[in-house]
């Protein structure tokens, strides 16, 4: 095993120095590409940044048209004026604004400036803009014949029709010290060359004021790429250095474009900075393949003597795990890989013992939700048996009741009519309009008492008048005749769907029921209001109250405490909920909130 070990030890060296050399070989181009692309980043960085303060500044040339009083005809030059100096007030218009009309004559400039005093309609910047309505800024321009070089940013002008009035121009000193400051902004090695260029190759700034103004080398090259608007990354040589001694250097060029004028932000290094990081990273690479050279023999030796030995433990404490004793650990002291690998085992010893006795207690836990899962699905089921026993009960007392109207009063009436048809039958010489009169009051009150068991049944003024008569109709038949003085505040505006009436009204007819029947109270007050999409419910009383949180804990057999499981249960078909609260001697107060539902 050890001849194996090392032999092993020495083709994976081989195979590490070999992987190094692609790595390196990667590493370097690797890191060539990413100092070009840094530097290609910085001049997009720059040149993203002067694009935004050259906008800015003819966002102000805009706002000229903008303040709308500007009238080039008029003569009255007092709101263009105006508007001139609060945008040559914070700009970089340093050499003054001025404002030509649709032939290139100039009408105004501020500060006054009699140079201006001409025709400026053959500059070629004036016209492009006159034509294609579009704003333009130009390279570095030679005013003749006072020979000062400057540079133009132009606007089209509006009138306050929105039509085209002439042209709204700024100057800009070549050497503005905002592109100065931009440029020297950025932290760079000191042989590190940074320069704002125009199309014909000018430079505008750069970080050596000495080449401002002046022609940058490869001026027709560069020049190609800013007005085909493409960025550059690549080798170059510097060929021109008036007033220095330095010879002919290599060096990498990026350059990246500006959007809203016709420039390019170049940043040169010396090829030998550019390429320092790879070349260390070369370096390194070389000699760290000797270290691995030098160590491989050593390493070989010695992980021969310290494998074979934590190996066989190892092998006996994999045949123990694989057997299912999970009790005994693994005891391998070393600080190598062999002892991290040891100490892994034990970890995977550890968790398998926790996780089966996780499995164990999670049984446990499940056989005992399992249990309480089956005593609440009982409770349940023995809720709807009362709640069903309820019902039933219910069913047959209001039954009874009919039966009873029907037998101690309609059947009654109905035995004296007949009595009375039988006598007029037999006395016909007796029969007079008395008579018929006391048959007329008996069959009135035989239709009466019909009436009375049809409304209790289902009243006719829930489906004809809605919701609000429905209440009133219960607190009248139930509580005012009992003496019990009742308050309504009804605040709905609108009417529910039919099956939605008639839960909410059943709900409320159990608590006006239970009111009259067991509450005692001398006073009610009832509050149906709608507030932020909800219904709510509230009846509150005066009477004797009741132990509300046992009666629902412990639902009696004779029924108490039914009504208000089924008053629930209603409440749930709505997606509402109920709250009652209540103690003995102190009234009971009810809310109910549900969900507003026009339709059912």
């Amino acid at each position: 095993m050890k001849k194996r070990i090392i032999a092993s030890v020495t083709f994976s060296t081989l195979i590490i120095l070999g992987s190094l050399g692609i790595m390196s070989y990667l590493s370097v181009n690797s890191s060539i590409e990413r100092s070009l692309a840094s530097r290609l980043a910085l001049a997009s960085i720059l040149s993203k940044y002067i694009d935004y303060v050259l906008e800015n500044n003819l966002t102000r040339l805009y706002d000229i048209s903008i303040a709308g009083g500007v009238d080039l005809k008029s003569g009255n030059t007092a709101p263009a004026l105006k508007a001139m100096k609060a945008a040559y007030a914070y700009s970089i218009f340093t050499e003054g604004i001025f404002l030509l009309d649709k032939y290139g004559n100039v009408v105004l400039s501020y500060p006054r400036q009699e140079s201006l005093d001409v025709n400026l309609l053959g500059v070629t910047y004036v016209s492009r803009t006159l034509r294609e309505l579009k704003p333009v800024i130009s390279d570095v321009y030679t005013i003749e014949p006072i020979k000062k070089q400057v540079i133009f940013a132009l606007v089209p002008l509006k009138d306050k029709n929105g039509e085209l009035a002439g042209v709204a121009g700024g100057i800009i000193n070549p050497a503005n010290y905002m592109f100065t400051q931009i440029i020297k902004s950025a932290l760079t090695e000191s042989r590190t060359s940074i320069e704002l260029i125009d199309s014909h190759g000018t430079i505008i700034a750069s970080n050596d004021q000495k080449r401002v103004l002046r022609s940058s080398d490869h001026e027709k090259f560069i020049g190609n790429l800013i007005n085909s608007r493409k960025s550059y990354v690549g080798k170059c040589h510097r060929c021109h250095f008036e007033d220095s001694d330095q010879a002919r250097t290599k060096d990498m060029l990026a350059l990246a474009t500006l959007v809203s004028a016709p420039w390019g932000v170049t940043v040169r290094d010396p090829q030998e900075i550019v390429f320092s990081p790879s070349t260390k990273l070369e370096n390194g690479f070389i000699i760290l393949t000797v270290i691995s050279i030098a160590t491989t023999f050593l390493l070989g030796i010695g992980l021969s003597r310290s494998i074979v030995n934590p190996v066989r433990s190892l092998i006996k404490a994999a045949k123990r795990i694989g057997g299912g004793n999970l009790r005994e650990p693994v005891e391998i002291h070393s600080s190598d890989e062999i002892g991290t690998l040891a100490l892994s085992f034990e970890d995977m010893r550890a968790k398998l013992a926790e996780s089966l006795d996780k499995i164990q207690r999670h049984n446990t836990e499940l056989e005992e939700q399992v249990h309480k899962r089956t005593n609440q699905i009982r409770l349940g089921r023995q809720k709807i048996e009362k709640l069903f026993k309820k019902v039933i009960s219910s069913q047959e007392e209001e039954r009874k009741r009919i039966a009873r109207g029907l037998h101690d009063q309609t059947l009654q009436d109905i035995s004296a009519a007949l009595l009375k048809l039988e006598l007029c039958r037999m006395y016909p010489e007796r029969v007079d309009m008395k008579k018929i009169e006391e048959m007329r009051e008996i069959l009135l009150g035989i239709m009466g008492g019909v009436h009375n068991l049809i409304q209790n049944l289902r009243p006719p003024v829930l489906d004809d008048m809605g919701l609000e008569a429905g209440a009133r109709w219960l607190l009248d038949e139930h509580l005012a005749g009992k003496g019990v003085k009742c308050f309504l505040n009804y605040g709905l505006r609108r009417r529910f769907g039919q099956r939605i009436e008639i839960i909410f009204f059943r709900i409320l007819q159990e608590i006006v029921i239970n009111i009259a029947r067991h509450a005692g109270a001398a006073n009610v007050f009832v509050s149906l209001r709608e507030k932020r999409g909800f219904v709510i419910l509230e009846v509150e009383d005066d009477g004797v109250g009741f132990d509300a949180a046992g009666v629902l804990r412990h639902p009696t057999e004779d029924g108490r405490g039914l009504g208000i499981l089924g008053m629930k249960e209603r409440a749930s078909l709505l997606d509402g909920e109920l709250e009652i609260c209540s103690a003995a001697g102190a009234g009971t107060q009810l809310r109910l909130k549900f969900p507003f539902k026009l339709e059912d």
